[in-house]
């Protein structure tokens, strides 16, 4: 019986989770109880945010990448606000072909004017928000989009931090909204049903609310 239980347990698709800046494993936990519930096998993987650049915690998160590199089994991503933008950072300089989706809640794709602003005086305690600052020359903007991974993008249309416009991705195949802030976006029921329907198709509901996005002058769509 607990072999069979065991082969059970192992066929659940797997999903990693990544918290955002100031944020940790406890944040994640209704993301990570719902998608136990719904059969899929979580790790929340943690770093501290603060003290730390982009890119070094990229560095981190790729040597854990490389464990699972080989595998054809697929593996999905869901990420919070910067969470996306360090695995973004990743998977850029990794050839990852493993299957699998990838759900941004709240990423700060083209960054956060909040983070421009704090990053002037916080910078040396905070090097992170400068690389997700709105300014021309941030990391955000260096970046290339995630083409390894069927993406969709789940916006706060309350969302004090990132601003609508800066979540978009020219890859995503869909882009929706939920009536939530930033950080509740992480366990409002409504984006919570939205990331287990793109896991499982591709594509976020047909009800949910999307916004028609047009390319701007700088190249961020809104």
């Amino acid at each position: 019986m607990e072999a069979r239980d065991h082969q059970e347990i192992d066929r659940r698709q797997r999903v990693i989770l990544i918290h955002g800046l100031s944020g940790n494993r406890w944040v994640l936990g209704s993301l990570n109880r719902f998608l136990t519930r719904n059969d899929y096998r979580t790790t929340r993987w943690c770093y501290r945010s603060v003290g730390n650049s982009v890119m070094n915690h990229a560095r981190r998160l790729k040597a854990f990448l490389e464990e699972e590199v080989g595998s054809t089994e697929p593996l999905h991503f869901v990420t919070h606000s910067m969470g996306g933008i360090i695995l973004r950072a990743v998977l850029a300089d990794m050839n990852w072909q493993r299957p699998g989706k990838l759900v941004m809640l709240a990423p700060p794709n083209h960054g956060s004017r909040v983070a421009a602003m704090a990053s002037r005086g916080l910078h040396y305690l905070c090097p992170a928000l400068s690389d997700i600052s709105t300014a021309p020359d941030s990391l955000v903007h260096r970046l290339p989009v995630v083409d390894s991974l069927d993406t969709g993008v789940i916006a706060g249309t309350q969302d004090l931090l990132v601003h609508l416009e800066s979540t978009y991705i020219a890859n995503q195949a869909d882009h929706v909204l939920v009536p939530c802030g930033h950080n509740r976006i992480l366990r409002h029921p409504e984006s919570l049903r939205e990331i287990l329907y793109f896991l499982k198709h591709g594509h976020f509901t047909e009800a949910a609310h999307r916004v028609v996005a047009t390319a701007s002058t700088r190249g961020v769509m809104v």
